[in-house]
C-alpha cells in the first residue's frame, strides 16, 4: 500500500466534507482521514472540485425533510435535529459580519398567511405547493463557507488529495483498497463513497463490480426557465424558492433551485458534456429569475442504465448547441417551432447566459417531457402564482438534467451497505437530491464511524 488512512472518503463536496469535520469534531483523529477529489480547489465545471456543485453554485440551505431527497426514509433520527446540525454545519463557517443575519433569517420564509394564500391558489391551478424553512446564502458566501471548510480541514492535518481521480475501489485484509488512476493505492478500514451527481458513472461502475445489490432511482430532465424577476416577485419575496408540483399525464414535474435576481450559467461534466444551472449573487441583481422545471421519470424493467437515458439528452442538446446551452422563446417552444436569433431580440428580456445559442430544444427532449412541461408552465401561468409567465418575458435554456439514478438497494441507517464499513452518502449515490440533504448524510455517516473509531 502507498498510503495507510483509518477513513478515505471519495468525494469533496457537501457530503464528503459534512462527514470529515463531523468525524473529527465527534473525535476521529484528522491525521487519520484521506479526502479524494477528482477537481481543483476552484473547479470552473460547477460540478467537480472542493465544495461540489451544490455549494459552489446557488448555496441555498433548504431546511426541509420533504425536499431535496430522500433521507428521511433510511435514518432512524429526527430529521429536524438533523437539520439543525447541517446548518450549523454552514453558520460555523460563515464570516462573523454575516453570521447574526443569517441567523435572524430562519422561519423567514414561513409565513403561515401568505402561504395559506399559495397553497389555495396551488389548488385552483391543480399543483401542489411545499412549505419550506429556506435560507438562502447565495453564491459569493457559500463559497466563504467552503473556503472556511478547506481551512478547516488542512489546519487539522486532513490529507485533501485534489486532481486525484480514484480509479476502483475494493475490499482488502485490512478493510479496503482504493486504486486511484495514477497507480498509486490507499488502504481505510473505513471508506465513504460520496462521489457527486458528476461522478455517477464511477459509482455505478462501482457498485457493478464489488457485487453490491442495485436499484433503480429517478431520473430528472428538463429545462431552465428564465423570466423577469417581476414577474416572480409575489412567490420569491415570501418564499424566495417557491417548490412547486404537479401531476401532468401522471407524471411528476416540479420547480427546482430557484435563484431570485439570479443568472443562468453552464456546469461541465466530463466527457465535455455540458448542462445549465442557475446562480444569485445578492449584490449584483439582475432584474431576471431562473428556475428549473423537471420531469421526474423513474425507468424499472427492462433498462438497467437510466443514466445514460439522461445523459443521451444532454449530448443531443449539446450537438444541436454546437457544445453551447440552446435558449428557446417559450412563444416557439410552444408552437413547436424553432427560435433564431431574431427572435431572442423581440423578447422582452435578454438571456443572462450569453454563451446560449437559439434553437428547437423539443428535438433533444422527448416528446412525453415536452408536453408535461408545456402543461405545468402552463398551470404556473395562473392569478396568485406565475401570472404571465408563459409569455414574450420568458426564455428556456437547455440541457438541464440530474444524475442520481442507479444506487445501493440495501443501505443501513448509518449508510453503511451489505459490506462491513462501506458506506454511501450524497446525491451521486442516489440517496439526496440536494446541497442541505447531501450534507445531512455525511453527517450521519461521518457521525457513525467516528463513533466505532473512538469505542
Amino acid at each position: 500500500m502507498d498510503t495507510q488512512g483509518q477513513l478515505v472518503i471519495i468525494g469533496a463536496g457537501p457530503a464528503g466534507i459534512a462527514a470529515a469535520i463531523t468525524a473529527i469534531r465527534d473525535g476521529f483523529k484528522p491525521e487519520q482521514i484521506i479526502l479524494f477529489e477528482k477537481g481543483i480547489r476552484h473547479d470552473p465545471s460547477r460540478t467537480a472540485g472542493f465544495g461540489g456543485a451544490g455549494a459552489n453554485s446557488d448555496g441555498k440551505l433548504v431546511l426541509e425533510s420533504e425536499v431535496g431527497g430522500e433521507l428521511a426514509s433510511y435514518v432512524d433520527v429526527e430529521m429536524a435535529e438533523l437539520l439543525d446540525d447541517v446548518l450549523e454545519l454552514y453558520l460555523d463557517f460563515v464570516p462573523e459580519s454575516d453570521r447574526e443575519e443569517l441567523e435572524q433569517a430562519r422561519g423567514r420564509f414561513r409565513n403561515e398567511q401568505a402561504e395559506a394564500h399559495i397553497q389555495r391558489d396551488c389548488i385552483r391551478a391543480g399543483l401542489q405547493y411545499i412549505p419550506a424553512d429556506i435560507i438562502p446564502l447565495g453564491t459569493d458566501l457559500c463559497h466563504a463557507v467552503v473556503d472556511g471548510w478547506y481551512e478547516f480541514l488542512q489546519q487539522r492535518g486532513v490529507q485533501v488529495l485534489l486532481e486525484t481521480k480514484v480509479a476502483r475501489f475494493e475490499p482488502s485484509e485490512a478493510g479496503w483498497r482504493v486504486i486511484c488512476e495514477s497507480g498509486r493505492e490507499f488502504a481505510a478500514q473505513w471508506l465513504l463513497a460520496a462521489p457527486g451527481r458528476s461522478g455517477h458513472d464511477f459509482l455505478v461502475r462501482s457498485l457493478e463490480e464489488n457485487g453490491l445489490a442495485t436499484e433503480n432511482g429517478p431520473i430528472d430532465i428538463g429545462v431552465r426557465v428564465e423570466t423577469d424577476a417581476q414577474l416572480t416577485k409575489p412567490l420569491t419575496d415570501v418564499t424566495w424558492e417557491f417548490k412547486l408540483r404537479g401531476l401532468m399525464e401522471g407524471e411528476r414535474v416540479r420547480t427546482f433551485c430557484v435563484c431570485p435576481e439570479g443568472s443562468v450559467l453552464v456546469e461541465q461534466y466530463e466527457g465535455e458534456l455540458l448542462a445549465v444551472n442557475g446562480q444569485t449573487r445578492p449584490r449584483n441583481p439582475t432584474g431576471r429569475t431562473n428556475f428549473a422545471v423537471l420531469h421526474t421519470i423513474h425507468l424499472d424493467d427492462p433498462c438497467d442504465c437510466p443514466n445514460e437515458f439522461a445523459g443521451l439528452y444532454i449530448r443531443t442538446a449539446n450537438i444541436l448547441g454546437a457544445r453551447n446551452p440552446i435558449v428557446q422563446t417559450w412563444s416557439h417552444f410552444a408552437a413547436r417551432r424553432r427560435s433564431r436569433w431574431r427572435d431572442v431580440r423581440k423578447a422582452f428580456i435578454k438571456p443572462t447566459l450569453e454563451r446560449a445559442l437559439p434553437g428547437d430544444i423539443r428535438l433533444a427532449l422527448n416528446a412525453k417531457s415536452c408536453r408535461v412541461i408545456k402543461q405545468f408552465m402552463e398551470a404556473l401561468d395562473s392569478d396568485g402564482l406565475l401570472d404571465g409567465l408563459c409569455s414574450d418575458r420568458t426564455l428556456l435554456y437547455a440541457p438541464e438534467a440530474k444524475f442520481y439514478t442507479i444506487r445501493p438497494a440495501h443501505l443501513s441507517e448509518h449508510l453503511e451497505s451489505e459490506r462491513e464499513n462501506l458506506f454511501f452518502a450524497g446525491d451521486g449515490s442516489g440517496i439526496t437530491r440536494g446541497l442541505v440533504q447531501a450534507s445531512a448524510s455525511g453527517i450521519v455517516a461521518g457521525r457513525e464511524i467516528a463513533r466505532r473509531a473512538v469505542e
